[in-house]
């Protein structure tokens, strides 16, 4: 697998005017005219300012405007420094790691994480169809190991945690996760949510959880049973979901020690873009960039 390294990155974005020259290009690199005085498209660029201005009529165009970048003064070579960091660190770059590598302030260094991490987020508008596998895990400490004044009263076990519940192709290249209560790890609220992003007449790999029971209506259901340590049959297995799990734990736990409820989604869907991303290292960068 080909890797972007630390020395092609400085090579690519050497300063702030190499990179607002690559944002301006992504933005209206394939306009023929000017959007204004439909004159030839000859934009220069401003000086000092993050601006181009048309060369027949002066409209200025502002290349930062709408993106992750707009109204922030942080350098865009540390804006573009930190989006590399998150497509080579296998388990995610902690906001304290930012801090200390771009020499800015905790709270600065968290906000990029976060704008990083929204632009990683995929949207799943297609159905799955094929060989799908389905599957929910529990984030977050044990009740008896928090503060008095902290802890939840639904008691202990999964109910004090954040589910997250997940669907992903047998070969990791599509994955849909969402942040639920805990509470909502049903049959009333998870037998639905399959129905609209399954395809009817796929195969479908569960465990023996009671909420998906009676999925085989609308599907071949592939029920495995963990607790016999059953975890394939017949070819079919849910280990591409554990493993999913398996690394989103790591990164939780290893990288950002924890993360709350409010913001477990952005790193879920941090981690579902590097996993269906994990043999294009090279392209990372690129294809987080032309979101922008």
């Amino acid at each position: 697998m080909k890797k972007l390294t630390i020395t092609q990155f400085n090579q690519r974005f050497p300063n702030n005017d190499v990179c607002l020259d690559y944002i301006f290009n992504l933005k209206y690199g394939h306009l023929t005219e000017c959007p204004e005085c439909k004159a030839k498209f000859n934009y220069s660029r401003v000086k000092e300012r993050r601006a181009y201005q048309c060369s027949n009529c002066r409209n200025q165009v502002y290349p930062t405007a709408g993106t992750i970048f707009h109204q922030s003064t942080t350098p865009l070579t540390y804006w573009f420094l930190a989006i590399y960091l998150h497509t080579i660190c296998k388990n995610g770059v902690a906001a304290k790691e930012l801090e200390r590598q771009l020499n800015v302030c905790y709270k600065t260094a968290l906000r990029m994480a976060h704008q990083i991490k929204i632009l990683m987020s995929d949207k799943i508008n297609e159905k799955f169809f094929g060989e799908v596998v389905a599957d929910e895990s529990y984030f977050g400490g044990e009740n008896r190991n928090r503060h008095r004044s902290k802890r939840k009263k639904l008691g202990g076990g999964y109910l004090s945690k954040t589910a997250v519940f997940g669907i992903m192709d047998t070969k990791g290249e599509k994955i849909y996760t969402t942040v639920m209560h805990t509470e909502q790890i049903n049959g009333l609220v998870l037998k639905p949510l399959i129905k609209k992003m399954v395809e009817k007449d796929s195969t479908l790999v569960t465990d023996y959880f009671g909420a998906y029971r009676g999925l085989n209506k609308d599907y071949r259901h592939i029920r495995l049973n963990h607790s016999d340590n059953e975890f394939a049959r017949d070819g079919f297995s849910s280990n591409r979901a554990e493993n999913f799990w398996s690394g989103l734990k790591r990164q939780i736990k290893g990288t950002h020690i924890s993360v709350s409820p409010k913001h477990l989604q952005k790193y879920v869907s941090e981690n579902s873009f590097r996993y269906v991303n994990r043999d294009k290292q090279e392209r990372m960068l690129d294809i987080i960039l032309n979101r922008l």
